[in-house]
């Protein structure tokens, strides 16, 4: 029925050179912090947010307040799509929006 089984991803699906490379070093928590707060300020959907990124032990635990679930959901991406990541915590806020209130 299927090609290949349906909880298998496929290799296309990591479009990042380093994924499935081994790696030469390993990032310290400091670099991983800095790419990571490096993509959100690159990206649109959450460049105007004021985050918190935290990283222990190679864990990111990302806090403060977005507009949208879609910029919620952007900044777990850019964490988990960021070499030596082995966890994410997303714990940001979709801040409501005054005109529902």
């Amino acid at each position: 029925m299927y090609p290949m089984n349906p909880w298998t991803y496929p290799n296309e699906r990591y479009y990042y050179g380093w994924w499935g490379a081994p790696l030469s070093t390993e990032p310290t928590d400091g670099q991983i912090k800095s790419r990571i707060v490096d993509r959100l300020r690159e990206n649109p959907h959450t460049k105007d947010s004021e985050l918190k990124v935290d990283v222990k032990q190679r864990v990111v635990i990302l806090g403060g307040e977005v507009p949208s679930w879609i910029a919620k959901r952007a900044a777990g991406d850019d964490a988990w799509d960021t070499e030596g990541v082995a966890d994410v915590s997303n714990q940001i806020q979709i801040r409501p929006d005054p005109r529902t209130r």
